[in-house]
This record gives C-alpha cells, structure tokens and sequence, in this order.
C-alpha cells in the first residue's frame, strides 16, 4: 500500500469518527433542551422514581413525609439552603432533619429549628450527589423525591411543589 492510499484511508476513517462523535454530541444536547423545555412549562419529565432508601431515617409512627436536607459544614450553598429551611421550620408541620457525616455540635446554631442526625451510612448512600440535597422521605426511610438547591429560592419553591405548606411569614422571611 502506498503511504498516500494510507494517509487517505486513515484520514477518512478520522472524519467519520469525528461525525459519529459530532452526531451523538448533537443528539444529547437535542434532548436536555428538549427536558429544559419541558421543566420550564411545569411538566414533569422523569419517567421514574427516586430509587434511595435511607433506614436509618425511618420512622414508623411518623408522619407520610418528612423534610431532609443532607448537608455539610464546607460547602456554601448547604449554609444558604439549611440557613432557608430554618428559617421556614416554624411554619411546617414537622421539623426537618438535617442528615450529616459531621458531629451534630457543628450545627448548633440549628437548635429548635431542626433536628440533626450524624449518619455515615445514610451520607454514604447519597455520596454520588453533590450537596445540598434536600429531601422528601417517608416514614419507612424510602426518599419520596430529592432536589439539589442552588439559591434560596429554590427551597420554598420545591417544598410548595412537593405539596409541603408553610407559614407565609416564615416564607417571606426565606426570601420565597
């Protein structure tokens, strides 16, 4: 074979990997604005369920759903998130749980507003989300639906999705 019947070959073979790779590049970025699309007009696009069970949050008299924000001391936006959902504790019909691998006494500031747990098997199980997660959990320590916040914002707006009511005046003082 001659060095330009291979230069050829070779560089046709690149083109098509090239498009192959250009083609499959184009088709996924088709399908998030087709999901974003679907987000913004309120639809839900999730064919399945949150598949998270969590035992050692159960509680077999509680109530049918329970707030639970998994959240750790270094990260920024798990301050703000804790810090709204604090803030709206008083208006909910039952605390919320802050879910943490750090000793509860890092979180003391919480006192009365939410109950904090330190759990390394429960932090285990959610470790491939990047915190804040904020959680809704049945009583038998199954995850209902998760949201991973990234302003204040969103936490009221996910609670009033998720059907949670809250007191207006602790709403207002969240920033929701």
């Amino acid at each position: 074979m001659s060095p330009w019947l291979a230069v050829t070959i070779v560089t046709w073979v690149a083109l098509l990997v090239l498009y192959l790779g250009l083609a499959a590049t184009l088709r996924q970025v088709r399908l998030l604005s087709a999901e974003l699309t679907a987000l913004r007009a309120g639809g839900d696009t999730r064919t399945t369920g949150v598949d998270l069970h969590l035992p050692a949050l159960a509680v077999p008299d509680g109530p049918a759903a329970r707030l639970v924000v998994a959240a750790d001391t270094g990260c920024p936006a798990c301050h703000v998130t804790v810090e709204t959902l604090a803030a709206l504790a008083p208006g909910l019909p039952v605390p919320p749980l802050l879910l943490t691998y750090e000793p509860p006494q890092v979180w003391r500031d919480l006192a009365g507003h939410m109950e904090v747990r330190q759990d390394t098997e429960s932090w285990r199980a959610l470790r491939h989300l990047a915190p804040p997660v904020l959680m809704s959990v049945d009583a038998s320590g199954r995850v209902i639906d998760l949201a991973l916040p990234s302003s204040p914002e969103d936490v009221p707006r996910t609670l009033s999705a998720w059907g949670f009511r809250t007191d207006p005046a602790a709403s207002s003082r969240a920033g929701g």
